[in-house]
């Protein structure tokens, strides 16, 4: 199955959309001769600390508006309205924030409110953090809220009457995050910390702005031509079905392959979309996770060296059964899982199907507790969930471990053929030698360098990738983003 070619499939119908969609994922705004559309999307630069180690930040847009150089300013309209985002996944990743109608003319900068940010944090560092958080555990610290604005290039920017374009904003954690004398701090309003692009990157496939890939959520919507996926978080994506949707199904749950895969409110997916100058999402290809509602919880894996049991911090979740654990837990929460006569298997989504990475390549990589490791995101069944987050005793019984991607940033050592080693990961992640990252021909999206000839050595390179043990190429990497 070839990956780019479903996305030149899923363009060509994106470029049919109409512009003038309603709501936080069409535009918002007037229509007229003399406005221009513009898309909003954001990515992030992770921190980059020796001996703390930041698994997940969590943070609310409450606002984003748009400086004209005179009159009003325009905000976009956020839908949620406090605008959930994991600045940790978006390293690699790229949250679609919505489209605005706005009048034509020069805008001389672009503003983001946020709400109090939290960080999970293992500290590794030798010292309490923040006054709470002891030297070799794992940790929330909530911070406080605040404003970032990007009056830099691409502004001031000029719109056209009707012109589609869009903007990508970046918030680099690496100059907002200090920490000095044991105490973890982060203003959205120190230097650089805001920053703008605009749209398209270099990689993007032709004819999109954006790429938006690996959002997981409960297919709430299936008309025929269009499904609507709703995540954990309330962010719900509304796509444009191709002609021939990539179904992407390495665990049999429907051989048809087709649309009839995607049933309203018992198939949980993981998608990849695009975002294009007409102001849709079209679907580009959809990974079936559970065929019928379960309780699952998807995050990031810290040992306990305890035999049977790991930490996990909680990036996706599904809720089946109502239970209440499960209900209320947040993206950050830190669950301990124990596992029950686990079954382990292997999320291939971009992967499937593809002759260069054969499932009986990475299967056996991936079969027990042994080959579990720091950093590995997977997604657990859930048998049982007690606890809560207030009380620090949260904890899950697990039968199965699914291995999802992880997303992490190092520097570039060595280039050769499709891989490349990697360097200076964060601490939590730990290798003795630099371990190699394997790019797959028809599979691995690039962002910032067109294809792996654009990776060079020193380069900072964020990827999201599936994280094995003791394989020849540790990471096998689904995307591969050049950090500036």
């Amino acid at each position: 199955m070839k990956r780019n070619a479903a996305l030149g499939i899923a363009l060509a119908i994106s470029m049919i959309a109409l512009v003038g969609c309603s709501g936080p994922h069409g535009t918002t705004g007037g229509g007229g001769a003399q406005n221009a559309s513009l898309a909003v999307t954001m990515t992030s630069t992770p921190p980059a600390f020796t001996n703390v180690s930041v698994l997940s930040a969590t943070v609310g847009i409450t606002g984003i508006m748009l400086t004209p150089s005179s009159g009003s300013a325009v905000a976009l309209t956020l839908s949620p309205t406090v605008y959930p985002v994991d600045l940790m996944r978006l390293q690699s990743d790229t949250a679609f924030l919505g489209s605005l109608t706005l009048p034509a003319g020069t805008y001389s900068s672009a503003s983001m409110t946020f709400s109090a940010p939290t960080l999970t944090v293992f500290n590794q560092s030798g010292t309490t953090l923040n006054g709470t958080c002891v030297s070799g555990t794992i940790c929330q610290i909530v911070l406080t809220a605040g404003s970032a604005q990007v009056s830099t290039a691409p502004f001031p920017m000029t719109l056209t009457a009707n012109q589609a374009t869009g903007i990508s904003l970046n918030l680099n954690l690496k100059n907002a995050l200090t920490l000095t004398s044991g105490t973890l701090a982060l203003s959205f309003s120190a230097t650089n910390v805001a920053t703008a692009a605009t749209l398209p990157r270099t990689g993007t496939p032709s004819g999109a702005l954006d790429l938006i890939e690996d959002f997981v959520g409960l297919v709430t919507v299936q008309s025929g031509s269009s499904i609507t996926v709703t995540g954990s978080n309330g962010i719900s994506l509304t796509m444009t079905l191709p002609s021939s949707p990539v179904i992407e199904d390495p665990q049999g749950l429907c051989p048809a392959l087709n649309t009839t895969c995607l049933v309203a409110n018992k198939t949980l997916v993981s998608v990849d979309a695009t975002k294009s100058t007409s102001g849709a999402l079209t679907l580009v290809s959809a990974d079936l996770l559970d065929a019928t509602p379960q309780d699952e919880v998807e995050g990031t894996i810290i040992d306990t060296s305890t035999p049977g049991q790991f930490f996990l911090i909680v990036a996706n979740k599904e809720v089946a059964t109502g239970n209440s654990t499960l209900s209320a837990a947040n993206p950050g929460d830190i669950f301990l899982v124990t596992l029950s006569n686990p079954i382990f298997t292997v999320d291939f989504d971009e992967f499937f199907n593809n002759a260069s990475l054969p499932p009986s390549t990475v299967t056996p990589l991936f079969s027990g507790e042994a080959n579990l490791v720091n950093g590995q995101d997977v997604m657990v069944h859930v048998t049982a969930a007690t606890g809560a987050a207030s009380t620090g005793n949260q904890a899950i019984t697990s039968d199965l471990v699914r291995l999802r991607f992880t997303r992490t940033t190092g520097t570039v050592q060595t280039v050769s053929g499709q891989s490349f080693a990697i360097s200076n990961l964060p601490p939590y992640i730990q290798f003795v030698t630099n371990p190699l990252v394997d790019t797959i021909i028809g599979a691995t999206n690039f962002d910032g360098v067109t294809d792996i000839g654009g990776v060079t050595v020193g380069q900072s390179i964020s990827i999201r990738a599936l994280l094995l043990n003791n394989s020849t190429f540790s990471f096998y990497a689904a995307k591969v983003r050049l950090q500036h």
